[in-house]
């Protein structure tokens, strides 16, 4: 049995980098989305504790799954090797307040348009549109037990994700042949 004189350190040191990141997604997503959402809509990221709804009408964003497309695919540089890793990432964007059904219908309508293609490629290249499901009205009453109008929808994205891992290589190599002694050989 080892003895220790306590627990490992609990701090992942590893060299390993990974993009695009969550918070980069959101970024992303968030600028698009505000091109195409009637004014005056907010844009918020799901799960934020101790945050108060903002007044007026709002949207939130929720990364929900992720789903592998692909087998990884790599190259390689002259300190890493990168591993590409192609997955299907589904947003829930939901609505609420007055015109929420209406917004969400103009961003599922422009979703798989060339309009968004095109917006993606030129300020958000870190993932694709795919689909969008169809806009769906949610039960919601707010803290005064109102029913309030509420919307949700989910958006379908390639996100090629890209893990990089230091190692080594060699860009050259010197080989120095040794004659071996032979015994000879009998014909």
């Amino acid at each position: 049995m080892v003895q220790t004189c306590g627990d490992a350190p609990d701090v992942a040191s590893s060299g390993i980098t990974f993009t695009p990141t969550d918070s980069e997604l959101y970024l992303a997503l968030g600028e698009y989305l505000k091109t195409v959402l009637p004014s005056p809509f907010r844009l918020r990221q799901g799960q934020q504790n101790r945050t108060p709804s903002p007044v007026g009408p709002y949207c939130v964003m929720q990364l929900i799954t992720t789903r592998l497309l692909a087998t990884n695919g790599w190259s390689y540089t002259d300190a890493s090797r990168v591993i590409t890793e192609m997955r299907e990432v589904t947003v829930q964007v939901s609505a609420f307040g007055a015109g929420a059904g209406d917004a969400l219908k103009q961003v599922c309508g422009l979703w798989r348009d060339f309009y968004t293609t095109d917006w993606f490629r030129a300020n958000g290249p870190i993932l694709s549109p795919l689909t969008a499901a169809d806009p769906r009205q949610l039960g919601f009453s707010n803290s005064e037990n109102q029913y309030e109008d509420a919307w949700s929808v989910d958006l379908k994205m390639q996100v090629n994700y890209q893990r990089t891992i230091p190692q080594q290589s060699a860009d050259q190599i010197k080989v120095t042949t040794i004659p071996a002694d032979l015994p000879p050989t009998q014909e």
